[in-house]
């Protein structure tokens, strides 16, 4: 079944936000399920990705104009050569949203349980929103 998130695009100038597909294989019952397949993916997608060595490192104009759209001029290359862990990174995701570092929206509906049943239909659109703690002095 294709979902879709959605996420900020980087860069400042931009407010909107863009529309990422995924696919899920397995049964989604509940907002866990939805999360576990969720990083479970894109932690394969990283580990997949193979540690760049460029012997010449360039890019082409049309590059060139895509960064200068993010606001961030990068070639793409990964840095970090260790595999990641699923679990860990399942169980880390699972504790942001316990402790409210993030929230949830399914098609503008905010999601305030990892156990709330979900119906999830084909196209249906998920945002995650970022939380910021805010800092400050009383005098």
């Amino acid at each position: 079944m294709r979902l879709f998130y959605q996420q900020k695009k980087i860069g400042k100038k931009s407010r909107k936000l863009q529309k990422i597909p995924f696919t899920i294989e397995g049964p989604v019952y509940t907002l866990k399920d939805l999360l576990t397949q969720l990083v479970t993916q894109e932690v394969q997608n990283y580990n997949e990705k193979a540690v760049d060595t460029p012997l010449h490192i360039y890019i082409t104009d049309q590059q060139l104009e895509e960064a200068v759209q993010h606001g961030k001029v990068h070639f793409g290359e990964k840095k970090n050569a260790s595999v990641q862990s699923i679990n860990q990174a399942i169980s880390t995701v699972l504790q942001a949203f316990e402790d409210e570092l993030f929230l949830v929206l399914h098609n503008e509906e905010q999601l305030n349980s990892l156990t709330t049943p979900l119906t999830i239909q084909e196209d249906d659109v998920f945002t995650f929103i970022k939380l910021t703690m805010l800092a400050g002095r009383i005098w």
